[in-house]
């Protein structure tokens, strides 16, 4: 099977791209041919080679505005269905209207879609330009999503999210995080009291209050305790960075790690936590808690959040319906006796497991053949 997988910003770094990198090398391992269309890529992670072709978005028009890149993804559209005919396409991010401008195209093509969230969350008036410029058109979803015929979805939490909004079904399945980080036997028998957040450096992680919380509410009972916070600043949230660096200077034991870091750079980090806590509420999945996982570091997550459906409390992590209660329980991982830890943290490992680029890229295959037959 020839697949075209899309994506507008694959020169990023966050979630969605890593997933679109495991896919891509995934299906290519199944032995299936993969085009991939972007706007740019990131140099050293995205490559042609065998199995793969990198096609870019080209400009075609002069203007900043939505139909000045509508026309340019009209056009690429247009020259890579040409080139790859049998084709099937598959879009990596919710943009329906992408669905809309291959069938305009090339009517009856039937088109999959991996949906994050249905609903564009961290849009502002003020990065609204930036969403356009990479071909994100967070105002254009609505019935669009009905032209799709394969809608897969990362969670639970997202499936309902898609029925309640659009009334719309999907399949659900889980992403993947990159292999390196099974590739180790970790040990999980005893740890300092050093807890881990990792994430893009915008408001809605609330990084920003789990470092007050660190030198407000956890230090002061747990001397030894450390934080690190691990992430990479967003252009479109320069203020929310400098604020954060402000904090990590202000209370002592909070390490601000700020540039990208290779899958075994980011594991070494996790491998000395035992705890690792998110504090996006409403996270529709948030695969740093599986990385972290992975390394023997205890999650503590929201219970309105994706990766939350996989956590029993007390067995492998914790969830939270309270920022109170978010902090009782960093208290208590981070004051627990070595034994209890490594408990916890082996169960977390083995429920990492499920998280392999195998099972993600297999998943996705399968459900592609439901709309090539």
């Amino acid at each position: 099977m020839r697949i075209l997988v899309i994506h507008p910003h694959l020169h990023f770094l966050g979630g969605s791209e890593i997933l679109t990198k495991i896919l891509i090398d995934g299906l290519v391992n199944l032995g299936h041919e993969v085009v991939v269309l972007s706007k740019d890529f990131r140099e050293g992670v995205f490559t042609e080679g065998k199995g793969v072709a990198l096609r870019r978005i080209k400009r075609v028009s002069e203007g900043e505005g939505v139909m000045d890149r509508l026309t340019d993804l009209m056009h690429s559209f247009n020259e890579v269905i040409n080139e790859f005919s049998d084709a099937v396409p598959f879009i990596m991010i919710q943009e329906p209207i992408y669905a809309v401008l291959l069938k305009t195209i090339k009517p009856g093509i039937k088109v999959g879609m991996y949906i994050h969230y249905p609903m564009e969350e961290e849009v502002t008036e003020e990065n609204l330009k930036e969403f356009i410029s990479n071909y994100r058109f967070p105002n254009m979803y609505g019935e669009f999503y009905k032209v799709v015929e394969l809608h897969i979805v990362n969670s639970n939490y997202t499936a309902k999210a898609f029925y309640k909004f659009f009334g719309l079904t999907s399949n659900v399945v889980y992403p993947a995080i990159p292999g390196d980080y099974f590739s180790e036997e970790v040990e999980v028998s005893a740890r300092d009291p050093v807890a881990i957040s990792v994430g893009r450096f915008v408001p809605q992680k609330r990084l920003d209050k789990l470092i007050e919380w660190f030198g407000e509410s956890i230090k002061p009972k747990v001397p030894s305790a450390k934080l690190l916070v691990v992430g990479i600043p967003d252009s479109r949230y320069k203020q929310y960075y400098e604020r954060l660096k402000e904090l990590s200077s202000k209370y002592p034991d909070v390490e601000l790690i700020d540039r990208p870091l290779k899958p075994h750079e980011l594991a070494r980090y996790y491998r000395i936590a035992r705890a690792y806590i998110h504090l996006r509420i409403g996270e529709h999945f948030g695969m740093a808690p599986v990385e972290a996982m992975t390394q023997g570091a205890i999650p503590i997550l929201p219970k309105a959040s994706g990766l939350a459906e996989l956590i029993s409390d007390g067995y492998n992590g914790y969830t939270y319906s309270s920022d109170e209660e978010a902090i009782k329980y960093l208290l208590k991982v981070l004051s627990m006796s070595n034994e209890e830890y490594a408990k916890v943290a082996r169960n977390a490992l083995r429920s990492s497991w499920h998280f392999t680029p195998y099972r993600f890229t297999r998943d996705i295959a399968n459900y592609l053949k439901l709309i090539t037959e």
